[in-house]
């Protein structure tokens, strides 16, 4: 088996099924030997800001020499980027060796009454192998659904992180704020800490009373610790630095940053590992996550950044508000039409100096891509429209002001099939 061929078993199972299940999970777990029992790790729920959250704590946690694995999706330019160690993607053939091992198991599963795992739950598979077989410190496994009945939820964490709650994925979560809480909630175990950024009420309160159903000890943004200024002062009960400046770039970073420094903080003392202020002040500054806030060119200035939901666009437009509120904004946005669209769409027209395009692009998943005919006819006249999104960032590009500010954004897909272009 050669990679292509590796790549093109996993991408060819079945996405989901209908009743959300971890039964599945855990016999394909149990066939292999349950390598999920052998690593040490942490693992990041949340609606928005779980990759920029494990992009700091890698750089916090990867001090002093440290081997930080990673566990992320989707990847931005190769699918090898969803598992990696200190931020470099594991290697083809190492790929090709998981699907080796985890391919008779999934045949086999194949022939029974619960059905073979699907392509998440084949991949969260193969990052357990992984780190089994390769041991590192300690592993960032970041949720791919909710967190309840998602396939990385088969085992006990260090510390459990919940960045936030938000509208998304509301077919599979449910309809209303607490609904999804519960779902998010669903990686509290017990005694293990719980690190939140939540600070929606109503889906706070669902945090708080499993946590205390779990005596999980639950630290709470902005109650329990809290980052404000800039440059940044970082306070906790037992923790203080200040002169702390972010490596991303966007206003809801400083958020992500507080939860990761906190999870860091908790996760040092537990392993007995070396944190200083100086550490903390330096992995914030280098941390790097492709894709969010995403400066590519100068003049006009070019930003990629992967908002996919209401909450994420919202962050979005403060960002924009409070970093180019005096230049213009021209927006090009490939929005899937199985989002919540329209107050997405609602909420970018309300940028008094932005301009919208929408385009299209060729997705990976076959998803649809909003067009003009599904939005509201009056809005419909204050958005431009090209299905090539290649013509349509070449125009921008070559008309504007060099003043200007040019954002692409609406899909993390849209802007994985964006981002070669400038990186050479």
């Amino acid at each position: 088996m050669n990679y292509e061929e590796a790549l093109a078993f996993v991408h060819g199972r079945p996405r989901l099924r209908k009743a959300p299940t971890l039964k599945r999970m855990q016999q394909f777990l149990t066939e292999l030997g349950n390598p999920q029992t052998k690593i040490q790790a942490v693992h990041v729920a949340g609606t928005n800001g779980k990759g920029s959250t494990i992009a700091f704590l890698t750089s916090l946690l990867g001090q002093e020499g440290r081997q930080v694995g990673t566990f992320t999706s989707p990847f931005i330019t190769r699918f090898n980027e969803r598992i990696a160690v200190n931020g470099q993607p594991i290697s083809d053939e190492a790929v090709v060796h998981l699907v080796t091992q985890v391919r008779p198991v999934v045949e086999k599963m194949d022939q029974t009454e619960l059905g073979g795992p699907l392509e998440f739950e084949i991949v969260t598979a193969m990052m357990f192998l992984y780190f089994a077989q390769h041991p590192v410190d300690v592993v960032l496994v970041e949720v791919g659904i909710g967190g309840l009945y998602d396939s990385t939820n088969v085992f006990t964490p260090l510390v459990s992180v919940i960045t936030n709650v938000g509208w998304d994925h509301m077919a599979l979560l449910g309809n209303t704020l607490p609904e999804i809480a519960q779902q998010k909630a669903g990686i509290i175990k017990p005694h293990v800490p719980v690190v939140t950024g939540v600070q929606a009420p109503e889906a706070l309160t669902v945090i708080k009373r499993v946590a205390n159903e779990q005596h999980a000890p639950l630290m709470i943004l902005d109650d329990d610790f809290k980052l404000t200024g800039d440059p940044a002062d970082f306070e906790s009960n037992d923790c203080h630095v200040s002169n702390i400046k972010s490596g991303l770039l966007g206003v809801y970073q400083l958020k992500n940053l507080a939860v990761a420094i906190q999870a860091a903080v908790v996760l040092s003392r537990q392993r007995g590992w070396k944190l200083s202020a100086d550490q903390i002040r330096r992995a914030s500054l280098q941390a790097r996550w492709p894709g969010r806030m995403e400066i590519m060119q100068q003049e006009p200035l070019v930003v990629l950044d992967g908002a996919h939901n209401l909450p994420g666009v919202q962050a979005l437009k403060q960002s924009l508000q409070t970093y180019w509120q005096d230049r213009t904004i021209h927006i090009l946005a490939a929005i899937l039409d199985d989002k919540l669209f329209q107050p997405m769409i609602d909420e970018l027209l309300t940028i008094p100096n932005a301009q919208l395009t929408l385009t299209n692009f060729q997705n990976p998943l076959h998803r649809q891509v909003v067009q003009p005919g599904e939005l509201v006819a009056n809005e419909a006249r204050q958005i431009n429209y090209e299905a090539n999104w290649r013509t349509a960032l070449r125009q921008l590009i070559k008309q504007v002001n060099p003043r200007d500010v040019v954002i692409i954004t609406g899909s993390l897909y849209f802007v994985s099939e964006v981002r070669p272009l400038f990186k050479k």
